[in-house]
């Protein structure tokens, strides 16, 4: 038995979904073309650009991202790429195993929030293009799955099968 067998069927599908989702560079690519934030967030697209600071900012909590895999738990925390309430978030992403939540909980509490804006929208849109890639719909909640995977589950507790030869002939 191994790690994986022990979780619950949410926090199966939390793993499963995050080491299956890697958005490639043509994902990022048409994610960048939405350089605006929506009308709703203009005051931290504003923000954005009297920040001086802004690009190596964005850089920096790129790479976090990219180092801890929290893109998924970004992607889930949003709403057609603007960033939930924090009680949204916390219910949406409350199923997600620990080892994710903690950097999470980083990014939500220390990365400026013009900054998390435009990081939300871009992971938002490159994660839901790659699932659509993947599955055909952009659309996923850990209630839907998949809650299995063959190479992160353990099946050495399975009997074993085999057949008996006769070898005296």
């Amino acid at each position: 038995m191994n790690d994986f067998d022990l979780l619950s069927p949410k926090q199966k599908a939390w793993v499963v979904e995050c080491l299956t989702s890697f958005p490639e560079y043509q994902h990022y690519a048409a994610a960048a073309c939405a350089e605006e934030l929506p009308d709703e967030l203009l005051y931290l697209q504003n923000m954005a650009e009297e920040d001086d600071d802004f690009e190596s900012l964005l850089d920096e909590w790129e790479e976090f991202i990219g180092e801890n895999h929290i893109w998924v738990l970004l992607e889930q925390s949003c709403d057609e790429g603007v960033m939930l309430t924090e009680k949204l978030v916390y219910e949406r992403v409350k199923d997600c195993p620990r080892e994710w939540l903690a950097p999470f909980e980083t990014l939500l509490q220390q990365c400026p929030d013009h900054v998390l804006a435009y990081l939300a929208q871009r992971h938002y849109l490159a994660v839901r293009m790659d699932r659509a890639d993947r599955f055909g719909e952009p659309d996923w909640r850990p209630s839907d799955g998949p809650f299995t995977c063959a190479d992160l589950e353990n099946y050495s507790w399975k009997k074993a099968s085999f057949e008996v030869r006769n070898y005296t002939g």
